[in-house]
């Protein structure tokens, strides 16, 4: 039985060890993992200082050694005002250059801002090159800024073709978002048209134009994932820590890559890593979407793969630590554990969790006894208690009460009017408007002001609620393989087009497809009034819309992004079904909760505990234009 090193010698970060290099002859794994939360030239503000990007960086590096094999002494890390340009350089054209061999799998990470820089080779089609703002950045030149094109360079100095990026920065996307107290872009506050021009450069980008370049991997054999696409921001957000956990500051996309890295079968490749990541955001309401290198070969291979080489990934455990006051867990609420799931160690005990903070789950005792240094699994995961608060600090006074009523029985739902109180939802009145505007800034959609608006702000925060309420539904220990996709693998669609989707589960059991519309509303696809018989086997594919329901979809407004989430149980879920479709808001979304967990069934010993051996969760992301 594979076993797990303590909990203090998991998660140590131990000295850098002299290693030569010529003495080994398997392929083996380096990785160099950069958190700058603490810059040098800049302040605790918005473009300056980042709360989680120090944190998101340990992170990296505990999943990339507990569980994926990495050598502790092959790892470096660059946190804060020691990630210094020189540093990089020299942890990558020499650290990294002299001690990888042909072979070696190589990891770099670098959490912290990205920026800009004038073009002076002319590559650049908007005139501007793509940068890495290490910890000495100057708010006044470039001179430090470390460009795409010279990271490149240090990354085609690696012997090895086996060299995979996470970038969890951006470089622009922020001129259309709202600032809020509770997330901020990965971007550097600096006015680059402020400074001057060198004269080689070549600009042909108006003021305040998006690029939409980026790092090109093909030239250095490079597979490179990042937190969003070239014209979005990515954010170092607040996540709020629900029911009773402790809250904790993180880049959205390394919270949820972190999660998938625990989690992943050791086969998972990084194409279908990149999928789940990206799912991850879009149903916990994140604007940004992640980038995947496109023609670099490496995407299909497994996570972090050596051929014949040493390590490996661990089985996918926590480690175990017992001490005075009972089993602790390494891993808690960055890790999307809730308090009243289920673990079982690999001894066979089993264990509840009582207490959640960022990176350590409490927990009592069921029955067994757990052995320190041993590795737990989740068996039974408790759904989170979610509710989706509305900061009303923004707007006037008639227009917050006027809203109030309505959504006050709305269960999940509660309005907030402390202008630093966290909230979900801003809403914020612009002229004559109100904005509805999420944390990370992104505006949703705008109404009108008073009560003229208020009937319809109350709707959408209904629809967001039920959203947020399906979205947070996973599976986090998926027992076997399930699928949902547009037809051609499409992921946008345009109006009036015909849809269609296709769904296919490697065990038998029971479909159910629902849609999250471009506006919140929830919508039951399947079963339905015109096919009931949702049964599938094992294999077999189903397509959306039926034979047997004999119609034809098509694609209707309002434009928006949008999410189809697909359920496989032993048993049919107990929803409402009449004569037509069913559709609703977050009371819907709370009935198809709840009839999961039935027909799931609950672990022994901790009723609120749904098991994870028993269904699937998958989803599937579009965008509809016109």
């Amino acid at each position: 039985m594979r076993r797990t090193a303590p909990l203090a010698a998991a998660l140590a970060i131990l000295p850098l060890l002299a290693f030569g290099p010529a003495e080994r002859v398997a392929p083996t794994h380096w990785a160099v993992v950069i958190g700058i939360s603490d810059y040098i030239n800049f302040d605790d503000v918005q473009g300056g200082d980042l709360p989680g990007a120090e944190r998101d960086a340990r992170s990296m590096r505990d999943v990339l050694v507990t569980r994926w094999g990495f050598p502790p002494d092959q790892v470096r890390m660059l946190l804060n005002r020691e990630a210094t340009r020189d540093a990089i350089e020299a942890a990558i054209t020499d650290w990294l250059a002299s001690n990888a061999r042909p072979g070696d799998q190589v990891t770099i990470y670098f959490a912290g801002h990205g920026s800009q820089m004038w073009d002076e080779d002319g590559d650049e089609d908007d005139g501007l090159d793509e940068t890495l703002a290490p910890a000495d950045v100057s708010p006044t030149s470039t001179d430090f800024d470390i460009s795409d094109d010279q990271f490149g360079a240090w990354l085609a100095e690696l012997p090895t073709r086996n060299v995979v990026v996470f970038m969890d920065k951006c470089n622009s996307g922020t001129s259309t978002r709202d600032v809020t107290p509770f997330a901020r872009p990965r971007q550097l506050g600096r006015d680059l048209s402020a400074l001057e021009r060198p004269p080689t450069a070549s600009r042909r980008a108006l003021p305040g134009q998006e690029d939409a370049s980026g790092f090109d991997p093909a030239g250095t054999r490079v597979l490179e994932l990042s937190a969003s696409q070239p014209n979005q921001a990515a954010v170092d957000a607040f996540f709020p820590g629900e029911d009773g956990a402790e809250p904790f500051h993180g880049g959205a996309f390394t919270t949820f890559l972190v999660r998938e890295l625990w989690r992943a079968p050791a086969d998972l490749t990084y194409e279908q890593a990149f999928r789940r990541v990206a799912d991850a955001l879009r149903r916990n309401r994140f604007e940004q979407d992640p980038h995947l290198s496109a023609e670099v070969e490496l995407k299909t291979l497994p996570l972090f793969f050596v051929e014949g080489g040493a390590g490996g990934a661990a089985e996918a455990v926590l480690p175990v630590h017992v001490g005075e006051d009972g089993a602790v867990l390494a891993g808690g609420g960055a890790l999307g554990i809730t308090a009243g799931s289920v673990f079982e160690t690999e001894g066979g005990a089993r264990l509840e969790v009582t207490h959640v903070e960022r990176d350590l789950a409490h927990t009592r005792t069921l029955s067994g006894a757990a052995s320190d240094g041993e590795g737990a699994r989740m068996i039974g995961y408790r759904f989170p208690v979610t509710t989706t608060r509305v900061n009303v600090a923004g707007v006037s006074t008639a227009t917050a009460e006027a809203l109030a009523p309505l959504v006050a029985d709305v269960p999940g739902l509660r309005l907030v009017d402390g202008e630093q109180d966290f909230a979900h939802l801003f809403l914020r009145r612009r002229a004559e408007q109100v904005r509805v505007v999420s944390t990370d800034g992104a505006v949703r959609a705008e109404y009108p002001t008073g009560q003229a608006g208020a009937e319809a702000i109350a709707a959408h925060l209904k629809r967001e609620a039920a959203a947020r309420r399906l979205g947070e539904v996973e599976n986090p220990a998926q027992p076997f393989g399930l699928r949902v996709w547009l037809e051609g693998d499409a992921h946008s669609l345009g109006l009036g087009e015909t849809v269609r989707f296709h769904a296919e589960s490697e065990r038998a059991g029971y479909l159910t497809l629902v849609d999250l519309g471009t506006d919140g509303t929830v919508s039951l696809l399947y079963p339905n009034p015109y096919d009931r018989d949702n049964h599938v086997e094992a294999g077999q594919r189903i397509t959306w819309p039926t034979e047997k329901m004999d119609i034809v979809v098509e694609v209707q407004p309002p434009p928006g992004r949008s999410m189809v989430r697909a359920f496989v149980t032993p048993e049919p879920l107990d929803l409402p079904m009449g004569d037509d479709w069913v559709t609703g808001d977050v009371l819907l979304a709370d009935r198809v909760v709840e009839a999961l967990r039935r027909a799931a069934g609950s672990v022994e010993g901790a009723p609120d505990a749904v098991r994870l051996d028993t269904w699937a969760s998958a989803s599937v992301l579009y965008e509809i234009h016109r």
